[in-house]
């Protein structure tokens, strides 16, 4: 997922052409490495994807008990559509831009929910904690570094 996001150039208030930002700065790319660790991690923990999207569902209403009223689903309909999530990331892991347009419009949609930026880093809290409790010892903290810039590059294209 990495991307260098262009904004559109735009008049600044004095009527000036506004430069466009470079996101390059702030958005760093996956490593292959990282993108390994996160395939990997994933893979160990898919043959239980629907019990640890219980879980993280649970951990994340735990976390932030104003999120249950955001999502009309039932809690196991939520933790299906968390795992379909899941299972779609992984897939579209290395191919670049591959999942930003689909993260741009469930973004809207949460927006709409009244989902905002901290909601996401509980969120991805709620990930972080579910992933260490599910892999134990094979969470180390290189799987647990790449987990957490997957994350970060996942919310900012939600929050864009």
């Amino acid at each position: 997922m990495s991307a260098v996001i262009q904004l559109p150039v735009g008049r600044s208030a004095r009527g000036r052409r506004a430069q466009p930002r470079a996101a390059a700065a702030t958005e760093v790319s996956l490593t292959a490495k990282q993108k390994k660790l996160i395939h990997e991690s994933f893979e160990r923990i898919e043959p239980a994807r629907e019990l640890v999207a219980q879980l993280f569902c649970m951990k994340l209403f735990r976390l932030d008990p104003s999120l249950r009223t955001k999502f009309a689903s039932p809690m196991d309909v939520q933790a299906r559509k968390f795992s379909a999530a899941m299972k779609l990331a992984m897939i579209t892991l290395n191919h670049d831009e591959g999942l930003r347009p689909i993260l741009k419009l469930l973004g809207a949609r949460h927006r709409q929910l009244g989902i905002r930026l901290r909601h996401y880093r509980t969120m991805a809290r709620a990930l972080t904690w579910t992933l260490e409790t599910s892999l134990e010892k094979r969470f180390t903290r290189e799987t647990k570094d790449a987990w957490n810039a997957f994350l970060n590059q996942i919310t900012r294209a939600l929050t864009v």
